[in-house]
């Protein structure tokens, strides 16, 4: 911005941005946004220099846990999460065989319409028996290997889940080949759970001392929770999509009993590498609907491609438009995408004066004539979006004194909502 006037988000708005690599996105728009949330924060992120810049100074805000199942940042599991402690109806065991299904398959993986369905309806299945048997999340993989085993079947209709059972009961009698195919879908939806350093962190540990995280507990009691997975074959992104929606859901439950249907204090979400290891398949759905709730999220991509591989073209158009705050911090190459945030900035009226003189024999007239044309001209051009330099670090300058708001920190180019032209 000319005159490095900042831009500033209120607690209602939600935000996405996209940043090339190297960018600077950690620096001006992550870390200034974790700092200043004055509730329960959230974060997911693959890398854990996010983690070492702000946990210091967000000690001091709350407790702080960092659930790292794959040693990105090199974490001893001093606690636990209980992914099953989300899985109290059928609704959300469809809702968590969702988000293994999305995190567990590549992007340009192909899909079959018969047996990806019904291996992830298998593990909703499952995770809702071993939720209604107190089992640990392990005991799912273990019924996927032993594809004639009916005890999850047993479980349901003794607790009265008959539709589930009798689902479950279809795939078990179903032909070796058909039932074989669609539990081997399953059981590559559940491949994190093979690894033990992953098992550590949501299975009971052997000290009975160290605390299982309560999502619920967290959004009233406030704090730092940072999710950290890789990305690619059997990464723990599953785990961190489930924990981020836990977080997320609880939040709102909680702003369902507030006055106004708001969070006392505001939650901030910065859902940072979201295509790589937060892939919440339905999060543009809900984007707009969280802003009302006092849940602020900052979904930050590395390009619109990216987005589309998680969403689709309709979702990722979908959550971009349901964004008060789009940032571009540049790096990126989409001939498209720029083409677009150029037709947003709008135009301009570029003026030119041209000034002549007539002459006469022997010397200058004196007689002088201006002529004006208007020409109009794109406020940004696609060369100008893409040759943006690296943003440099700097500081965020304090908030003004209205309520609830912060400086937006960072991009260079904020998109309006509807162009503007001069």
């Amino acid at each position: 911005m000319k005159g490095r006037q900042p831009l500033f988000g209120s607690y209602e708005d939600m935000h996405v941005d996209i940043w090339g690599p190297r960018t600077g996105k950690t620096t001006r728009r992550a870390i200034p946004a974790i700092l200043d949330g004055p509730g329960a924060v959230l974060v997911t992120s693959n890398k854990r220099d996010i983690v070492d810049a702000t946990r210091g100074p967000r000690t001091a805000r709350g407790p702080v846990w960092v659930f790292d199942p794959q040693q990105v940042a090199q974490e001893t599991p001093s606690w636990w999460w209980n992914p099953l402690s989300y899985v109290t109806d059928v609704a959300k065991a469809r809702k968590m065989a969702d988000h293994f299904a999305s995190g567990s398959r590549d992007a340009n993986a192909s899909t079959d319409a018969f047996f990806d369905p019904a291996g992830q309806d298998l593990l909703a299945n499952l995770l809702l028996a071993a939720a209604t048997a107190k089992a640990p999340v392990t005991q799912i993989y273990t019924w996927l290997s032993n594809p004639k085993d009916d005890t999850p079947e047993r479980i349901l209709r003794g607790a009265g889940h008959t539709m589930s059972a009798d689902g479950l009961s279809g795939v078990i009698s179903a032909p070796d080949k058909q039932r074989s195919g669609i539990y081997g879908v399953a059981q590559q939806m559940a491949s994190c759970l093979v690894n033990p350093e992953v098992n550590r962190w949501v299975t009971p540990p052997a000290d009975p001392s160290a605390p299982e995280f309560d999502p619920h507990e967290f959004v009233r009691t406030g704090g730092t929770l940072y999710s950290l997975s890789r990305e690619g074959r059997d990464s723990a992104g599953p785990l961190v999509t489930a924990l981020t929606v836990a977080v997320v859901e609880a939040a709102e439950e909680y702003a369902t009993t507030q006055r106004g249907g708001r969070l006392p204090l505001p939650l901030v979400g910065v859902l940072d590498e979201a295509a790589n290891v937060c892939r919440w398949r339905t999060l543009p759905d809900l984007y707009s609907h969280y802003g009302s709730r006092g849940i602020i999220l900052m979904t930050i991509l590395q390009s619109w491609a990216q987005g589309i591989e998680v969403w689709g073209e309709r979702g990722m158009e979908k959550l971009w438009s349901a964004a008060n705050v789009r940032v571009y911090g540049g790096g990126v190459s989409d001939t498209r995408f720029l083409g677009d945030l150029s037709e947003l900035a709008g135009e301009f009226e570029l003026r030119d004066y041209q000034t002549s003189r007539s002459s006469e024999f022997g010397g200058w007239s004196g007689n002088r004539t201006v002529s004006e044309s208007v020409r109009r001209e794109r406020v940004l051009q696609v060369s100008d979006l893409g040759s943006m330099p690296p943003a440099a670090p700097s500081s965020w300058p304090p908030a003004p004194s209205r309520s609830w708001s912060r400086p937006c920190r960072g991009g260079r180019v904020r998109t309006p909502a509807r162009s503007r032209r001069p």
